[in-house]
């Protein structure tokens, strides 16, 4: 075996204890996928497929509005969105699971794929990374998702530069700052002093990155302030306060084991920023991926042996998928006559 394919159970166990344990202050995941081709993109940015995030603000409130029932209010919206995820919506989500051998489930499962070579991703996360679902910050990538298409976080930070720099000018000369200088204008000539405190300011000006105040600006544009308002509508507690750098994230999410899918498949996700605008997906960063010491992915293949074998550590279609609407094929196909020289 090459060090990057898995062609059984062995094979993952072999290539587990040659990559080691995750460094310290990092959790480690796994994600399988059936062709190897794939990108790692959550289902609303999958490529071809452009007109459901142009539309996910619509969808999403479509659905809402349609099945109001299926929603608690007390749930969060990511918790809305777990729920969509979990009955094939695309959403801004992508699945991960805490169990190597569940992931080669998940790369190996689907017999529509069984001809080509799948994926085991391994990610190694920093813990500052990985959050619970009450997260400030996921309440923030999750409001995304209710936002037009034309949402332009690039525009916004435009936006912000000047307000920043006139309520700055406004801030150093303060109603008592015009009165003292009235007052020295009045009384003697104190022009090169009054010269020389318009030159201080305009070289701050220059020198100030203005952090304080470009944040208060950025959070007062149009786009934002509509955002922090879905995001305390189910989280009234909610700090209005963004950083920009906060869109531009993914994050790794533990969810509530409150269905018993998530719990069989010891499931979490990565929720997707942006990057600049809606329209494009921020990045997953590039350390977080661990390879094969050549650089090259850990290839899954021999995809129905491995099914079989799973099955002894009780895994299959039938344990990680519980609800009776997926538990029918596997149930009737253990009675299914098997044809002559098939295994038993």
């Amino acid at each position: 075996m090459c060090s990057h394919e898995i062609s059984s159970v062995s094979d993952l166990l072999e290539i587990l204890k040659e990559i080691g344990e995750p460094k310290q202050g990092h959790t480690r995941f796994f994600r399988g996928q059936a062709d190897v081709r794939w990108r790692m993109l959550p289902g609303i940015y999958r490529e071809g497929c452009e007109y459901l995030i142009e539309n996910e603000h619509k969808i999403i409130k479509d659905t809402f509005t349609n099945c109001p029932d299926d929603f608690s209010p007390d749930n969060t919206l990511f918790e809305k969105l777990v729920k969509l995820q979990h009955y094939g919506y695309a959403t801004r989500l992508l699945d991960l699971t805490a169990n190597a051998l569940i992931a080669l489930c998940f790369a190996a499962r689907n017999k529509e794929h069984h001809d080509k070579d799948g994926e085991l991703i391994i990610l190694d996360i920093p813990d500052e990374e990985v959050k619970y679902g009450d997260s400030d910050t996921v309440a923030v990538l999750s409001a995304l998702s209710l936002q037009p298409e034309t949402f332009d976080l690039h525009k916004c930070l435009q936006d912000t530069e000047l307000p920043a720099r006139i309520k700055y000018i406004e801030d150093f000369f303060k109603k008592d700052v015009l009165r003292s200088y009235r007052k020295k204008i009045e009384t003697k000539n104190h022009k090169d002093e009054i010269l020389e405190d318009l030159l201080f300011c305009l070289k701050e000006m220059e020198n100030t990155k203005y952090s304080d105040l470009e944040k208060i600006a950025f959070n007062e544009q149009k786009e934002i302030a509509a955002l922090i308002h879905d995001i305390r509508t189910d989280k009234p507690s909610f700090r209005p306060v963004i950083e920009f750098s906060d869109f531009v994230r993914v994050l790794c999410v533990r969810a509530k084991l409150n269905n018993a899918r998530i719990s069989r498949q010891q499931g979490c996700f990565l929720l997707f920023g942006i990057s600049n605008n809606k329209l494009r997906p921020a990045s997953i960063p590039n350390g977080w991926q661990r390879k094969a010491k050549n650089g090259q992915k850990f290839i899954v293949r021999n995809k129905e042996s491995i099914m079989e074998e799973l099955k002894s550590f009780g895994i299959s279609k039938k344990t990680l998928f519980p609800e009776l609407e997926s538990q029918a094929e596997e149930i009737m196909s253990q009675y299914k006559p098997k044809k002559h020289g098939e295994n038993r």
